[in-house]
């Protein structure tokens, strides 16, 4: 290595002279920092090549030598090294290191060996490490050569012959199975079953997974069917199961369809059977007079009306009526005999196609009387004239008071037969009570009430109307109380907002028909138009009264917008 001296400390020097002439010397802090650098890489390219000059001696000296007859000893600590060793490498180093340079100084190494006092004991140390006198185990005797071949002899059979089993059992057994399973039901597919329509009736539609073609037989239905898109489609009404049942309780049935499968050799197979459920609707009723299933008379005679569907059988009381359904549209009506002992149940039973029985009983009550008080049978409950006349018969010799508003009240066979009649007088549209009474000695008197609706022709009703316009609306508001005992009519045309109830129809109109400020009113629908929601209506009716903040009103008359 060529020996080279460090780079001198001193850096180039200013001197200055101010303008008094004194002068000033100074150094430039990037001629330092210069000097700095280039004796930072001279020292950088001297290390590299004493890296190379060590890794050459390395290479020359080759690699340590491994045998299991050498010995080892640990360098670890100087305390466990051997101090012969020492002083030999003391040596070696010495004779072999010159010197080291150090950025321009040359310092030679020293090295010292341990103390004589651990010479023993490294001595004995390194004998007892040396690797020939390990004891290593024995080797193991090897079992004879017959015994191990026979025993590979005998493993190899056995896999063979288990080899052989599965060949046979894949060839007879699980592949004409898998072959007869695909061809019975796809893997992975399942019967569709789904509620549908079929000629407006309610059906189910079956799909039966098969293959591309496969012809399908329904053992109920005795039809066959063919797959197309990988199902056999089977759509079935769901009253063929029950239409000629005579009696229907349950409001459904379980149904279970066996299909079979043509196979290619045209051998038919069983598939999994189909179940499922169908609903059995009732038979539609409709009760239009009265609309409800209780009710208080006081006529021996009332009028019951409903409608059926057509070629339905109808029973009232025991007493077949189906004759007169087809003939009449539908429509069935029944004068009920009502006696005045309290509840009369009218039975009525319809069975109509495709339907089961539906069963309705109406309670008329008709009070307890000790007096007899009959009003004549034909009596209507509707008038258009502000008065009508009223028959009726009680005991022989009892005394009649016409409790409401009547005139010519005629009792000349009263105490003969019983018989009376007057002129019962309509104070207002809509309904009116009529009520009657009848006293006898020793009896308790028989109080009797009829209701009968009044109402106007249109010609005479609608020409008493009042606009609900921006100025009859706050009147209306206004003068409430006047207005419904007078029973004032109103006409307006505004949509349907709201449907509040549908028995009887209640709904929110605006009377504004978009014109302005809304006008809201509720609005009774007794004419004989159903509303729709959204739809726009001219009305024609009288105040009744409030419904919260807004009018209330009865509609009579419902006739199409103007415009």
């Amino acid at each position: 290595m060529q020996k080279t001296t460090p780079l001198p400390d001193e850096i180039p020097t200013e001197i200055r002279y101010d303008a008094e002439g004194n002068e000033r010397v100074a150094s430039d802090v990037r001629d330092r920092l210069a000097v700095e650098m280039l004796s930072l890489h001279d020292r950088k390219k001297r290390g590299e090549q004493k890296q190379k000059q060590l890794r050459e001696r390395g290479a020359e000296r080759g690699f340590a030598p491994t045998d299991g007859r050498l010995t080892y000893s640990s360098r670890r600590s100087r305390l466990f090294s051997s101090p012969e060793a020492a002083r030999q490498r003391k040596a070696t180093l010495e004779e072999t290191e010159a010197g080291i340079d150090y950025d321009g100084y040359i310092e030679t190494p020293t090295y010292q060996s341990i103390s004589e006092d651990f010479t023993a004991y490294s001595q004995s140390l390194t004998r007892n490490r040396q690797g020939a006198s390990i004891p290593l185990p024995k080797a193991a005797k090897k079992r004879g050569g017959y015994v191990g071949r026979r025993r590979k002899f005998f493993v190899l059979a056995l896999m063979l012959l288990l080899a052989a089993g599965g060949i046979v059992l894949n060839q007879y057994v699980i592949s004409p199975w898998m072959a007869s399973k695909a061809v019975e039901e796809p893997v992975g597919e399942q019967v569709k079953i789904s509620a549908s329509i079929l000629d407006d009736m309610a059906a189910h539609t079956i799909s039966i997974p098969a293959p591309e073609g496969a012809q399908i037989y329904i053992k109920e239905l005795r039809k066959s069917y063919i797959a197309t898109g990988g199902y056999a489609v089977i759509q079935v009404a769901d009253y063929i199961w029950y239409e000629l049942e005579e009696r229907l309780a349950e409001p459904t049935m379980g149904v279970t369809l066996t299909p079979y499968i043509r196979a290619s050799s045209g051998e038919q197979k069983q598939m999994d059977p189909v179940n499922y459920t169908v609903e059995i609707p009732l038979s539609p009723i409709e009760l239009i007079n009265p609309d409800v299933t209780y009710l208080e008379v006081s006529t021996p005679i009332y009028n019951i009306r409903f409608h059926v569907m057509q070629n339905s059988k109808v029973f009232i009381n025991g007493e077949d009526y189906s004759s007169y359904v087809n003939t009449q549209s539908g429509y069935i009506s029944y004068n009920a005999a009502i006696q005045p002992i309290g509840d009369n149940n009218i039975h009525i039973l319809v069975r109509s196609q495709y339907y089961r029985e539906n069963e309705v009983i109406i309670t008329i009550h008709r009070a307890v009387q000790d007096i007899p008080l009959d009003l004549a049978s034909t009596l209507d409950d509707e008038s258009s004239n502000p008065t009508m006349r009223i028959s009726a018969t009680t005991r022989a010799g009892a005394t009649v008071s016409v409790l409401s508003p009547h005139r010519n009240l005629d009792i000349s066979q009263l105490a003969s037969t019983g018989a009376f009649s007057f002129e019962a007088i309509f104070g207002k549209i809509g309904t009116n009570t009529v009520e009657i009474r009848a006293d006898f000695p020793d009896k308790n008197p028989t109080v009797v009430k009829y209701d009968i609706y009044y109402l106007p022709p249109p010609d005479s009703y609608t020409k008493k109307a009042w606009a609900l316009d921006d100025w009859g609306y706050p009147d209306l508001l206004a003068n409430i109380s006047t207005r419904v005992a007078n029973t004032q009519i109103y006409v307006f045309t505004g949509p349907v907002r709201e449907i509040v109830t549908t028995k009887p129809q209640l709904v929110l109109l605006d009377a504004s028909d978009g014109k302005g400020a809304q006008r809201m009113v509720m609005v009774e629908n007794q004419t004989k138009t159903e509303w729709v929601l959204g739809e726009r209506y001219r009305l024609y009716g009288d105040a009744y009264g409030m419904y919260g903040s807004i009018p209330r009103l009865i509609a009579r008359y419902t006739y199409k917008p103007t415009q």
